[in-house]
This record gives structure tokens, sequence and C-alpha cells, in this order.
């Protein structure tokens, strides 16, 4: 059975933004879990999400990441989902330096002799009044417009740094998902989504494999 390793934010740790001290959706309602259950017989899949988890930088962050992945080897596949905290903890949100970031994690990961990555790129950006209410979304309403602008231009900059080293690419910003009230975490229904989304990617990727 192939293993993949799922790294990312909130959203792949399956955070409830109406929860209590970082509450979390069930365990089944996590598209995480989703994607384990349709996979199952084919893929063991591990999840590392964490809440405002940003691209680890070059230097210990890094190093960390890599230590954790030789603990998980063998490992067919690394699958990450990371950038929208990178844009939304700055009052300048910077898509190129953030592609950039990415670049140097698929270099870190690459030394490693993992088979295969997939960069995910995250859900599109759409912040509300209720989204500035949260202490995780720097800045204020008159930042919606430019959040949702550099989010555009990451999935952008993922897209052609996928294809520029050859690895795998999902687009989350163009699937129809839904969010809780604060316009950046999934709903359970948007789990739900993103779940059978991510089967049918993993399907894909790997049909004639």
């Amino acid at each position: 059975m192939k293993r993949a390793f799922f790294y990312g934010d909130s959203n792949t740790y399956g955070y409830d933004p109406a929860g209590y001290w970082g509450g979390r959706y069930p365990r089944a309602q996590r598209w995480t879990t989703i994607l384990a259950e349709g996979l199952a017989g084919e893929w063991e899949i591990e999840a590392d999400g964490m809440p405002g988890r940003v691209i680890p930088a070059q230097g210990r962050p890094l190093f960390y990441l890599q230590d954790q992945l030789r603990a998980e080897m063998p490992i067919d596949l690394f699958a990450v989902m990371l950038g929208t905290n990178d844009l939304l903890g700055t009052l300048r949100p910077d898509a190129e330096k953030t592609t950039k970031d990415m670049d140097a994690l698929i270099t870190g990961v690459k030394e490693l002799g993992v088979p295969q990555i997939l960069l995910i790129a995250p859900p599109e950006i759409k912040l509300t009044d209720l989204s500035f209410e949260a202490s995780y979304v720097r800045g204020d309403r008159s930042y919606a417009q430019r959040y949702q602008e550099e989010g555009r231009e990451l999935t952008r900059r993922y897209r052609e740094l996928a294809s520029r080293r050859g690895v795998l690419f999902a687009d989350a910003s163009s699937w129809d998902l839904d969010f809780a009230f604060d316009a950046v975490h999934l709903s359970e229904t948007g789990h739900a989504v993103f779940g059978r989304e991510m089967i049918r990617v993993m399907q894909a990727a790997y049909k004639d494999r």
C-alpha cells in the first residue's frame, strides 16, 4: 500500500472556528479522514495540520520538517497546502515571496528522495467583515481586495512552480467550497467537498501508475 503525507495549516487540521480552545471538527467530518476512507486499500494517509502554520523558513524550521519526514519514511507522496497564513498574517501580503519560500520547501523535500510531491493551491481568499474580527487576519476591511488579489496571484505562481519543478498540482481555489462564518476555515460541508475533490485528484494522478 502506498503512503501519503499531507502537510498543512488549520484547514488540514480540521479547525472549527466556532469551537473553543482550538476546537476541531469530529474526525469523521475532516477532509483528511474522508480522503483516507475514499482511498482505503490503496493509500495510507497521514496528515499533519497545525493552525497558523506558515511555510517553514530555510534553516531550523525546514530542517525540523525534514527530520519529521525522515521519521515517516517510506513515503510515496508528500502533499503540501500552505500559503494562506503567509498572506493573511502580514500587512504586506506577497505572493512572490510566498512562492519562493514554497520553492525552498520543495527543494528540501526532494533532497530526502520522496518519489512525488503534490502542491495544493489553497482555497480562494474571500474575506468578509466577520473575517477581520478574527485574530488570525491581519489588517482591516480595506485589505480584503488586496488579500484576494495576492491569493489569486499565489495560485498562478504555484501552478507555474509545480510545472517548473516537475511536481503534481491541485487548485483548491477552483473548487466550490463552503466556509464557516469567518470565510477562512472550511465548514463541515466544505470539508466533505474538499475530501471528494482530493480523492479525484489522487485517483487521476495515479490512474496509470
